[in-house]
């Protein structure tokens, strides 16, 4: 009886957790964990919400990463997100091939030094030294930054 209780509480705070928005197996197991709950309820509820449809972790990292992208992030930074969200590496990088390509990257990357451009600015080595550097924080592959500022005829 105390174990069904335990079920139904869990269950319950899941569902208003999820309420939020989408979450990742490992988020929604951390949570049910810092609750109190046994990992057996933890499991219990999880497997049952993973068979509704309410946890699923491949749509869930399907949309993230359209997100991370609409929001000019690169893949490396991207890829280390979803490994610290508890992803495995297989699976992020099936992902991340599927749903991002170089043109794409790219184009964000242009995109990006275009916004950072300003009228009558002094394109110096620190300047340009600035703009890699952030692009890299933003997780840009260094062969794909250096081909964006060739194109903008500031790199060799």
């Amino acid at each position: 009886m105390h174990n069904d209780e335990q079920y139904k509480k869990a269950r319950s705070l899941l569902f208003r957790y999820l309420t939020y928005r989408s979450r990742t197996k490992k988020e929604t197991s951390d949570y049910l964990s810092k609750k109190g709950f046994s990992p057996e309820v933890c499991d219990t509820v999880i497997t049952e919400l993973q068979e509704l449809g309410y946890i699923n972790d491949r749509l869930y990292a399907q949309d993230f990463i359209r997100y991370r992208k609409d929001r000019g992030i690169g893949s490396h930074r991207i890829r280390f997100e979803l490994l610290n969200k508890g992803f495995e590496n297989q699976h992020v990088d099936e992902l991340i091939i599927t749903l991002i390509n170089d043109h794409e990257e790219l184009e964000t990357i242009e995109r990006l030094i275009n916004k950072r451009i300003q009228k009558n600015s002094n394109f110096d080595q620190r300047w340009l030294a600035r703009q890699i550097s952030f692009l890299q924080r933003r997780g840009f592959s260094n062969h794909l930054i250096f081909k964006a500022l060739k194109n903008y005829g500031l790199a060799e």
